[in-house]
């Protein structure tokens, strides 16, 4: 009988230890929670640069009012007239204008802009010499986006190379890039009073952000 009791006991035991065991296996350890930081970059966005300008007529009588307050005397400034001459009601007698064309051969003829080039051209003004416009000639030309600048210019210097000149022809042409897709031309005589270097060496000084590409001296 004492040793079915102690069977039984030892057998009981043995259960017990079991269950035991097995609940201790079946205890898992979790991973510590990890914690992600919040994203905090920020896209930063830039503000647009905003010209002072908005077309080329405003762009240049912007240089044309910063040149001329730049001279000391009457003598040195510019005495020009503006527009386009075979639009006479549109021209200026006393200053820069914007340049309406009465059709595409007037960029030709009057600022040594293809005709085939006018649709590329948002907006245009000039000044000229009330006199002869051969001997200083000043314009500027607002692109349409899209327009390869550097192109543009390439087929304007050529196109005004290859001109005829009546009336005496220039001797200097400079060509210049400006923000906002533009363009600034002046073409005229450099001696014997020819503003055509002061003039070029102004566009800098006179809008940011400009960068001469052209300087043609014309063969005498």
């Amino acid at each position: 009988m004492k040793k079915l009791i102690a069977l039984t006991l030892a057998l009981l035991m043995l259960t017990m230890s079991f269950v035991a065991c097995t609940g201790n296996s079946d205890e898992t350890t979790e991973a510590p929670e990890t914690t992600v930081a919040p994203d905090t970059t920020e896209e930063v966005t830039e503000a647009p640069v905003v010209l002072p300008y908005a077309n080329a007529a405003e762009l240049l009588q912007i240089i044309f009012e910063k040149y001329n307050a730049a001279q000391a005397t009457d003598d040195t400034k510019l005495w020009v007239c503006g527009g386009n001459i075979n639009n006479f009601e549109t021209c200026n007698p006393e200053g820069p204008a914007a340049f309406v064309a009465l059709d595409n051969e007037d960029y030709n003829q009057n600022l040594g802009i293809p005709a085939a080039e006018a649709d590329k051209i948002a907006s245009a003004a000039s000044m000229f010499n009330m006199m002869n416009a051969n001997t200083f000639n000043c314009f500027t030309v607002q692109l349409n986006d899209g327009v390869d600048a550097d192109a543009f210019i390439s087929t304007l210097k050529d196109n005004i190379l290859a001109r005829q000149w009546i009336c005496g022809a220039p001797e200097k042409l400079v060509i210049a890039k400006a923000p906002g897709n533009c363009i600034i031309a002046v073409w005229g005589v450099v001696e014997f009073g020819g503003i055509v270097d002061p003039v070029a060496q102004s566009f800098a000084t006179s809008v940011e952000g400009v960068e001469i590409v052209v300087e043609h001296n014309f063969a005498r």
